[in-house]
């Protein structure tokens, strides 16, 4: 076979390498390509996956806060305007015009009110549902723990959707705080979240549907509280010591404060009660 000269080699080799150092660059520009390709994808991916929690995260937070389609005002109903939950033999919603009317005003996260309520809350209620007066239970802010967001919201829904249960829930969940609050634990009083899930389990050992239940939002009584509690501070009692007043206060007939001797003795607490209501209103 014929030997190629030098200047023929050298040309070839010079093809050669030249063809392989543009291969090298083009293999550089199609891995470049890919990189960016990939790196485009992947923050197309990033973006749609936040974009996805961004959008369940809101949607849970609509849920639980109110703020869905309904809005706060029409979930409280015939609440939204700041009324009590009336409570008489008639049945919770409802009263008897021809009885005295008996106003507690109160705080789901106060500690006296729950002392209060586990001593004598559920005998004071059976005089209202035996036909000696009527409750008009009127939730306000006096301590404002994070408790009584949920516990207010839910009180409220429960005894629109599920009023048979509402009694049992309404005591059993100042029992819970009293629990809380009287073993110096904090943790769940404390805290929106443990505070809301604590409040379903609580209706659901009370006896609330489940269909109620699921439906329990986490706060829609910020506007609700902000007017009973202006409308309450600013209303003039018979009998108040406007120096020094708070929850619970007991109010006859919107004009004359029952004032309680004791907050713990259920005897002492019955007996003002009672005598206070059988006083003659003018």
């Amino acid at each position: 076979m014929a030997k190629k000269s030098p200047a023929v080699a050298d040309s070839t080799r010079a093809k050669a390498q030249a063809m392989r150092e543009a291969q090298v660059r083009k293999d550089r520009r199609m891995r470049a390509i890919i990189i960016g390709v990939v790196a485009v994808l992947v923050v197309a991916i990033v973006v749609a996956v936040v974009a996805v929690v961004a959008q369940q995260k809101n949607s849970q937070s609509q849920a639980q806060t109110g703020t869905s389609q309904s809005g706060d005002v029409s979930l409280l109903g015939d609440y939204a305007s700041g009324q009590p939950v009336l409570v008489s033999h008639v049945g919770v919603g409802q009263k008897d015009d021809s009885l005295p009317t008996l106003t507690e005003y109160f705080d789901y996260s106060c500690h006296v009110c729950a002392a209060v309520d586990v001593a004598a809350g559920p005998d004071i209620s059976q005089l209202a549902v035996g036909g000696s007066f009527n409750i008009a239970y009127q939730p306000v802010t006096t301590v404002g723990m994070d408790y009584e967001m949920p516990a207010t919201s839910a009180s409220l829904i429960v005894a629109q959707k599920d009023p048979s249960h509402w009694l049992d829930f309404h005591h059993a969940l100042l029992s819970y705080f009293n629990d809380q609050f009287t073993s110096g634990n904090g943790t769940v009083i404390q805290d929106s979240d443990k505070s809301y899930a604590q409040v379903k389990t609580i209706a659901q050992e009370a006896g609330v549907s489940q269909d109620v239940i699921d439906a329990l939002p986490l706060d829609i009584v910020t506007s609700y509280l902000k007017t009973t509690t202006s409308a309450w501070t600013s209303a003039s009692f018979e009998g108040r010591d406007t120096s020094s007043f708070g929850t619970p206060e007991f109010v006859k007939d919107g004009k004359t404060v029952i004032s309680l001797t004791s907050t713990t003795d259920k005897q002492a607490i019955l007996s003002t009660i009672t005598s206070g209501m059988a006083s003659v209103s003018q």
